[in-house]
């Protein structure tokens, strides 16, 4: 199989570098200064140390999408501010990023002004004393990931969002972050995150929150309290909290993907929320519809509690959870209405369902309960009562084994499920409950402390390709080599990246676009050596209109890791959209290019046979005992298996990899050591 990883650009005109500046500073003052001071792409680092803060920090500064400005510690952790102010991100402030830092501030001192806009927050540690949010986030655009929010003990939240007006704070991206330890507060106001207020309810957000992990949380009642319309919440961990994630006011939320392990489950009031592929284990309760005393439709004021109007439940796993599906009673309570709880597993536990309130319109349909203390409120007919042959993976979920009954069993047609909880694909005929029998990567599991906060692994970091947002058309499409296939993201500013995995001699870049044939793309290429400084190697770029296939763009040769191509739609509208990418370097790409990292390995990392067809044995040695991550991932940049992740001995290791199952193609095995990390390149025939 040929490799198809090269460049694209040709210079339509000469465009100087970006000569950014990089500012280490050893005082409060002297960053102030230097942030004041700061043009886009400039780095300013703060010497490690404590330091403490009497008044804030200001940013107003912009940087651009290609060269944002980044303020971060020495070292992950190794700058710590403490003291009666914070950090104030203000209008008109955008592209900056915050990196590494331990904040000890008071609470309420890490904020931001409506106005701002593409602030990401990310590998720091919040552990702010006194009441207040540790993080306020107001504006758009924002991501806040690899965080580790710890140590609260007072009224607040670890994290709250806001918006102007009446409208929510749009488009955020909140990923892969730790929520640990929130103690018990007496009064209301101590969610662990508060996505809105009620007033913000009927605004949609389109925003997503993903790949969090919650450990011991228990501020109040609630822990993800949702009062905003379209979020989207897929793939967190919640384990071990006392309090309840709340969709407390909004409509058209969709929750997916999510392992929910020894905690009260999920609370639903609000419109049209789809709840589906989620996994409960012993929660009390897994799936609570509220029992609404106020219906906003019909003029109420948005901080009733809304009464649940057409919820879709359905292709969700419920194991021993000693209350499973339960409404409870209210006086004059409206209840819920229009309510779809279908294709679900309910095994073990208290009884299948308990509905104390109004349930008007309901569709019961194609469950599964088994071992349960019996249906409960759950009407005939609605349900089998069959062993489902689940059994727990290596990932400690429950999956379905072969024979199962629910395989290829379940019926209606739910267009918003197109997953099921490992983030594998369903289509066909689909599987009751929230695993999918098949052979497609899997991306989502329970999540462990060494996957998210200020220290957790990030499996993007040099992975093929990579991308801002897509729509469904993954990145992955441009290196399978198939014009049929696309990358596509709206918007000035989408951006496209590939990982050489070590630096090498970049000389240009092939695209196929899109519809080129009937419309020109705009865009720039920008590459860089470490994946945070980039430099502009071409911009104002345009494809020529009259091709479907490679055109070529070179570009002066330069050494780079990472290339990235920054969209700025075409002549039609303002879409980017790319059917191949190849990136083009001074020597042909070599299995070289794939196995050097920075990993210290003694003897590389190997595997044989190269190609396999079913299996191999991937091997590498080690110095001295390590923690070490080994994963497969495949062309479009997704997990398909967790080989190794602890601590290993020092000395060869031959580890097994079987592919059963996995379609013919391009795979990459990925060693993470200490940090760091080295790739190599395989072929399944």
């Amino acid at each position: 199989m040929k490799i198809s990883i090269y460049l694209l650009l040709v210079l339509l005109c000469a465009v100087p570098t970006i000569h950014a500046a990089t500012v280490t500073v050893s005082s409060l003052s002297a960053l102030q200064t230097a942030i004041n001071n700061a043009a886009p792409g400039d780095i300013i680092i703060l010497a490690n140390g404590v330091y403490t803060a009497s008044t804030d920090i200001t940013i107003s500064k912009q940087g651009t999408a290609a060269s944002p400005i980044t303020i971060q510690a020495q070292t992950t952790g190794g700058a710590e501010i403490n003291g009666t102010a914070g950090i104030n991100i203000v209008s008109p402030a955008k592209y900056i990023i915050i990196k590494g830092f331990k904040f000890t501030f008071n609470a309420s001192q890490a904020t931001m002004a409506s106005g701002t806009s593409f602030i990401r927050w990310t590998r720091n540690i919040f552990q702010n004393p006194g009441e207040g949010e540790d993080l306020l986030l107001n504006g758009n655009d924002h991501e806040v990931d690899y965080n580790t929010f710890q140590h609260k003990d007072a009224l607040g939240r670890f994290i709250a969002v806001r918006g102007s007006g009446s409208q929510i704070a749009q488009r955020l991206h909140i990923h892969h972050n730790y929520f640990f330890d929130q103690q018990p507060q007496s009064g209301n106001g101590a969610e662990t995150v508060q996505f809105g207020l009620s007033g913000y309810s009927l605004s949609s957000s389109n925003s997503i929150f993903e790949y969090n992990l919650f450990e011991e949380c228990d501020g109040e009642n609630e822990l993800l309290s949702v009062k905003s319309s379209a979020v989207t919440v897929r793939y967190n961990t919640i384990r071990n909290c006392p309090a309840q994630f709340t969709l407390r006011h909004g409509n058209h939320c969709l929750v997916y993907g999510n392992y929910f392990i020894n905690t009260p489950g999920i609370r639903i009031f609000g419109d049209d929320h789809i709840i589906f592929s989620n996994h409960f284990e012993n929660c009390s309760p897994a799936i609570n519809i509220g029992n609404g005393d106020g219906e906003v439709a019909d003029g109420d004021a948005l901080t009733v509690h809304d009464r649940p109007d057409r919820t879709v439940i359905v292709f969700n796993t419920l194991v021993n959870n000693t209350t499973n599906y339960t409404q409870s009673g209210r006086t004059n309570g409206l209840g819920a209405t229009n309510t779809t709880f279908s294709n679900n597993i309910i095994q073990g536990g208290g009884p299948a369902a308990s509905i104390a309130g109004p349930y008007t319109g309901a569709v019961w349909s194609n469950n599964i309960v088994y071992q349960a203390n019996g249906a409960g409120s759950m009407p005939s007919g609605s349900y089998t009562v069959v062993n489902p042959l689940l059994a727990r993976d290596a990932t400690g979920t429950f999956h379905l084994q072969a024979g199962s009954p629910a395989i290829d069993a379940a019926t209606g047609t739910y267009s918003a499920v197109t997953v099921d909880m490992d983030g594998q694909s369903r289509s066909g005929t689909k599987d009751i409950g929230a695993d999918e029998v098949g052979t497609g990567p899997v991306i989502a599991q329970i999540l462990s402390t060494s996957m998210v906060g200020y220290n957790g692994s990030d499996p993007s970091e040099c992975l093929p390709v990579v991308a801002s947002s897509d729509d469904g058309n993954v990145p992955g499409n441009v290196l399978d080599n198939d014009l049929n296939t696309r990358w596509s993201a709206s918007g000035d500013g989408q951006w496209i990246q590939f990982c050489l995995n070590s630096a090498t001699t970049v000389t240009g870049v092939q695209i196929a676009f899109y519809n080129g044939t009937t419309r020109t793309s705009s865009f720039d290429i920008l590459t860089s050596t470490d994946g945070a400084n980039w430099s502009t190697k071409a911009s104002n770029l345009v494809s020529s209109g009259t091709s479907l296939n490679l055109e070529t763009f070179s570009i002066t040769s330069t050494t780079a890791k990472y290339v990235r191509i920054v969209g700025h739609g075409n002549s039609v509208n303002a879409w980017n959209s790319y059917t191949e990418v190849h990136i083009q370097i001074a020597s042909s790409l070599t299995a070289r290019l794939m196995e050097e990292g920075t990993a210290s390995l003694k003897g590389g990392l190997n595997s044989y046979p190269n190609p396999f067809h079913t299996t191999n044995t991937i091997t590498f040695e080690l110095g001295k005992d390590s923690h070490v991550q080994l994963s497969v991932f495949d062309v479009m940049g997704r997990q398909v298996a967790l080989l190794v992740n602890g601590v290993v001995k020092s000395g060869v290791h031959r580890v097994p990899f079987d592919g059963k199952g996995l379609p013919v193609g391009m795979y990459w095995i990925k060693l993470v050591r200490e940090g760091k990390s080295v790739m190599k390149q395989i072929v399944k025939e």
